[in-house]
């Protein structure tokens, strides 16, 4: 993908991992579920040359965790773009679903600029959780003890992120809030670096509270935060 994605003002092509985070609480939590099909993808979203590893596979990264769908109790949806909401066939009707009211009023019928990356009908795609029976939250919301989700627009109208209460202090899931920790170089002239976002204001804003917030912040689309490295670039 294009650097600037993540962080206005780089130049260049980067690979960036798509991520999902396992929260084990009182109830089991997923926040988000990825892309899907690389070759739906490539058909849909050619700019990114989406790829992965059988064992990068949703499913299998929940089994190396001990986890199957199943027992997945509850997905959060930090917002609805493509590669967030993808896989959602692999759960059954007894996980609920949680997205912000607004994003979803959003989604269904964005502006044209915006169509694309929710696979909107308006673009002639057909998006994931179309079918899905989705609890729009209204704000801020607890979602089991000591697992907070609350709203952090600016990359989207209506995103998320999820504090997570832990032994060590608050972890926060900042998604697209904060997608890589270059977004907020605090030792730098500019503190925090937008990528893409609707409003960057309110992205400003969001990644303020997510930086206040969290003790441990783990942004979406950083390469630090796992046990992995980029595979290089493809054709």
């Amino acid at each position: 993908m294009d650097a600037d994605v993540l962080v206005a003002g780089e130049s260049g092509t980067i690979e960036a991992p798509s991520t999902v985070s396992l929260i084990e609480a009182e109830e089991t939590v997923l926040v988000d579920t990825s892309f899907g099909e690389p070759a739906l993808m490539a058909e849909r979203h050619p700019e990114f040359r989406c790829h992965r590893t059988a064992d990068q596979e949703l499913e299998a990264v929940l089994a190396a965790e001990g986890v199957s769908p199943g027992a997945v109790d509850s997905i959060v949806f930090s917002h609805l773009d493509w590669d967030h909401c993808y896989n959602l066939s692999l759960f059954d009707a007894d996980t609920t679903l949680y997205v912000q009211r607004e994003e979803l009023g959003y989604a269904v019928a964005p502006y044209p600029p915006h169509a694309v990356r929710y696979d909107a009908p308006s673009a002639g795609h057909e998006p994931p959780w179309s079918t899905a029976d989705l609890t729009a939250l209204n704000g801020e919301t607890t979602i089991c003890d000591g697992v907070v989700a609350f709203p952090t627009p600016g990359h989207t109208v209506g995103h998320q992120s999820v504090a997570v209460e832990t032994r060590t202090g608050t972890t926060v899931i900042a998604a697209d809030a904060v997608p890589t920790f270059a977004n907020v170089a605090l030792d730098a002239a500019t503190p925090q670096r937008p990528g893409i976002a609707m409003d960057e204001i309110a992205w400003w804003e969001s990644a303020t509270e997510v930086l206040e917030r969290g003790d441990r912040i783990l942004p979406g689309h950083e390469w630090e935060i796992l046990d992995a490295a980029p595979a290089g670039l493809c054709d």
